[in-house]
């Protein structure tokens, strides 16, 4: 730029030559191709990041998810588990009943089913 000046204060009216005119075009092309060349690393550098910042957002909720399943998992085993005490309990209960009070456990029995058909049919 600054031959440019100096051309253009030399006497020729500000009016640059083709030989002038051809370096002037050449230097504008190498600036072209070094913006260029920077604005792709540019790039480069942040899809790099993005993605490293992706990869680690998808890491730490594969983690999260993990855990919950984890959580959920235990919460579904102790479930099961007090459903099976419960059942057991039950199941004890209702063996001691007959044993000990049969006719009374016949007339519970009898109940229970007549309170659920009785409701069904609503």
């Amino acid at each position: 730029m600054a031959e440019t000046q100096k051309n253009a204060a030399s006497g020729n009216g500000g009016k640059l030559t083709s030989p002038e005119m051809d370096r002037e075009i050449e230097r504008l092309k190498n600036d072209l191709a070094e913006i260029s060349q920077h604005v792709s690393r540019l790039l480069s550098a942040t899809g790099e990041h993005a993605a490293r910042t992706t990869r680690n957002q998808a890491s730490s909720a594969r983690r999260r998810v993990d855990g919950a399943i984890s959580d959920a998992s235990e919460l579904g085993s102790e479930a099961a588990d007090a459903m099976h005490q419960v059942k057991d309990t039950l199941a004890d209960a209702v063996e001691d009943s007959v044993h000990n009070r049969p006719f009374t456990t016949l007339a519970m029995a009898l109940a229970a089913g007549f309170i659920m058909g009785a409701a069904w049919r609503r």
